[in-house]
């Protein structure tokens, strides 16, 4: 079956009206809020609209739910009651496949989370003296809450609690011990010889049952606003995403947003979550030594938004450690394409 490059057009705006749906980041696919077919809620029906390839279709449709397939377009249009838009049908011997929706075949992306109880005994803060040591302003304490279970829970001692909220719940934390890295492994050197206590420099959630696991996390994801925010900048840790909102003026812009993925890895869990939100363009903010990670991330990112990486040429900074004018720097001259990143890379 042909389909013109105007009826394609015509068709995506059709079905996005009718669906209620939109075009995720890559424009590579239409992302129904309600499947068509089984009515599960959540944006797990998607409908590729890419460029065909052997194995990928145009208007192809999957449910990452209940796993109906619907593998022609006069059949999906039918299904869903506008046999008026149906494409004059010509002969066709290609093989039908399913398309690759998220790049997950047939699997369901599993986002579901659970609501998390934080420490017992904590409380949100607005001083803190460690914080304020790490460059924590008023405006910080105020936009991302953090606290302390203030003395009451001696396995949280000297940490700084982090929560990780997801539509307004608290699906996840983060702890930080207020102990420098150099002190925390003088402690533990001892402790070990001594047989005592070691000390972890984070404490989080996510190894006790019903927590959830990191991967369907994204640290600051309140702040993507659906179909306002164009821009995100990943970054790794919850300091990064802190330093970079309070360096850049981001508390406010709806345009652009950081989150963090809690490592140096985006999990297929973590794009969707970014893709149901319209998301169009990502820079990868990780550590200027991630250099295979980096690689790995803007290739797998690329498939679904316009990528780009901020290159931090100092493999012993971050975010954090930078100050106003080298990460406008960064932004400024040093965003790379991921195959500029590659070539700058193997000309270091």
């Amino acid at each position: 079956m042909y389909i013109s490059r105007e009826e394609k057009e015509y068709l995506i705006q059709e079905l996005c009206t009718e669906l209620h749906a939109k075009l995720d980041g890559g424009r590579k696919n239409i992302i129904v809020p309600i499947c068509p077919y089984c009515g599960h809620t959540g944006g797990k029906f998607g409908i590729y609209v890419g460029t065909e390839t052997a194995k990928k279709k145009l208007f192809m449709g999957h449910c990452f739910s209940c796993g109906h397939t619907v593998k022609d377009v006069n059949r999906l249009l039918d299904d869903i009651g506008r046999t008026d838009l149906k494409i004059e049908e010509t002969a066709s011997f290609g093989p039908v496949t399913i398309p690759q929706f998220v790049n997950l075949d047939e699997d369901e992306i599993d986002d579901e989370l659970n609501i998390v109880e934080m420490p017992e005994g904590w409380k949100r803060c607005y001083k803190n003296s460690y914080l304020k040591s790490r460059g924590f302003t008023y405006d910080d304490f105020d936009f991302f809450p953090v606290g302390t279970t203030r003395g009451l829970n001696f396995k949280f001692d000297d940490y700084v609690v982090f929560p990780i909220i997801d539509n307004g719940d608290i699906v996840g934390y983060i702890s930080r011990h207020t102990w420098s890295k150099e002190k925390i492994e003088e402690h533990n050197k001892q402790a070990r010889l001594n047989g005592k206590y070691e000390i972890r420099r984070y404490n989080n959630s996510g190894f006790k049952e019903g927590e959830n696991d990191f991967v369907k996390l994204l640290y600051n994801y309140d702040s993507v606003i659906e179909d306002e925010t164009d821009t995100v900048i990943i970054c790794e840790g919850v300091f990064d995403v802190i330093a970079l909102t309070r360096k850049l003026n981001l508390y406010d812009n709806h345009s652009i947003a950081a989150v963090a993925t809690f490592g140096k890895k985006i999990s297929d869990a973590q794009i969707y979550k970014l893709q149901a939100k319209g998301v169009r363009t990502v820079v990868i903010g990780y550590d200027g030594d991630a250099v295979e990670s980096i690689k790995s991330a803007a290739s797998k990112l690329n498939e679904y938004f316009d990528t780009y990486i901020a290159f931090i040429s100092d493999p012993e900074q971050d975010f954090d450690s930078m100050d106003f004018w080298d990460i406008y720097d960064v932004f400024s001259i040093n965003l790379k394409t991921p195959i500029e990143y590659g070539l700058n890379i193997v000309q270091l």
